[in-house]
């Protein structure tokens, strides 16, 4: 049913509803990514481009700990016990990759995301594309809203904590198109579709709103993505990644001014948070610490929660994507993105998460019966 883009893999819990960022950021960054969604499911050429990148080595290719131990969730783990969960790492390893990723790979204390270390297991997204793998990841995304995302708005005036909420819960609704997307016949497809997503306008809302926040670090990034060496061994790869690449960041909706102007109101509300405020009360006063840390400390504990996923293929759809926006919330929130260089993992990330959020932002207007030609 969905063209460009495939279907990705764990069920969902019930994702948040939209929680509300300041007024005066609220209704201008719902409306501008209310926009650039509609505009992107129309971009054909932009999910061909971003559809196509998704095939190179450069993009697909991700050394993935899949031994990993799930350090998070006490229970025992339920095995994934389907052929369809089943992963295999590339034979030979890509060796060329490997070592460039050892060279990039480096240790940061506050970093936002921090990738497993580079091995010779390497999995290949397009070996094992997104689908429908009958496991049930529900118990993931409980933990992660429960113990992960933020919650509670009542002291997050500037709305920067909701910022990252929102962004979790479009990943888990893009999540949710995939599942459906993989259903075996249009029938079941659609009723998941609107169980998961159709009947709950504020999941689409969140989708919307990641797919903004990452077009928008793209846009930021565009003359670091247009000079990237993406060259893993073979030259002939690396001329049609850059060619794609350029294309992508060459497209009409990146010089939205909309876009720039969320990455400008989206720092805005960072920037109000204060890094540790004194308070008091009758017994006692205590520093009570605040501030974006909180969103990077979350950030670096999702992709960890990604290791009690128990289906492969999951796991490394999870991961990558993950990475992906994170790698957008670095480029918006910090200097790092630019006075920093990129690694090979957070660029393949950042294009792939692209792909997967453009691609189910298409997949819903299908599904809802709109053409989004018709919405202005």
């Amino acid at each position: 049913m969905l063209v460009l883009g495939v279907a990705t893999a764990f069920a969902p819990a019930k994702p948040v509803a939209v929680p509300h960022l300041c007024a005066a950021h609220d209704d201008d960054l719902s409306k501008i990514a209310s926009a650039v969604a509609t505009r992107g499911a129309n971009e054909l050429e932009l999910l061909s481009a971003l559809d196509q990148a998704r095939g190179l080595p450069f993009f697909s290719q991700f050394s993935i700990d899949m031994l990993a131990n799930c350090a998070y969730i006490d229970e025992q783990p339920d095995e994934c016990e389907f052929d369809t969960c089943e992963i295999l790492p590339l034979d030979p390893p890509p060796a060329a990759l490997l070592a460039r990723d050892a060279s990039e790979r480096r240790f940061e204390l506050d970093c936002w995301a921090r990738m497993d270390p580079p091995s010779p297991d390497y999995y290949d997204l397009a070996e094992y594309p997104e689908g429908f793998t009958g496991y049930n990841g529900s118990h993931i995304w409980r933990f992660i809203y429960d113990n992960l995302a933020f919650g509670r708005y009542e002291d997050d005036p500037d709305g920067w904590r909701a910022v990252f909420d929102r962004t979790v819960s479009g990943m888990h609704a893009s999540v949710s198109c995939h599942v459906a997307d993989g259903m075996e016949d249009d029938d079941t497809c659609a009723r998941e579709f609107q169980q998961r997503l159709g009947n709950f306008p504020e999941r689409i809302a969140n989708l919307h709103f990641a797919f903004a926040v990452v077009l928008a670090a793209v846009g930021e990034a565009r003359g670091i993505l247009q000079t990237y060496d993406y060259d893993v061994g073979d030259k002939a790869h690396a001329a049609e990644a850059s060619a794609l690449v350029n294309s992508i960041v060459s497209q009409d909706i990146l010089a939205e001014p909309g876009l720039e102007q969320a990455a400008d109101l989206l720092r805005e509300a960072g920037a109000a948070a204060n890094e540790c405020v004194l308070v008091a009360n009758d017994d006692s006063r205590y520093i009570e610490e605040t501030g974006i840390w909180q969103m990077r400390q979350r950030s670096r504990a999702m992709l960890r929660a990604m290791d009690c996923v128990q289906c492969g293929v999951c796991r490394l759809h999870g991961k990558v994507c993950w990475l992906g926006l994170a790698t957008a919330l670095k480029l918006i929130y910090t200097h790092e993105g630019v006075s920093k260089p990129l690694a090979r993992l957070e660029v393949a990330a950042l294009v792939v998460a692209l792909e997967k959020l453009a691609s189910s932002v298409r997949f819903c207007f299908e599904m809802s019966g709109e053409n989004p030609a018709d919405i202005t």
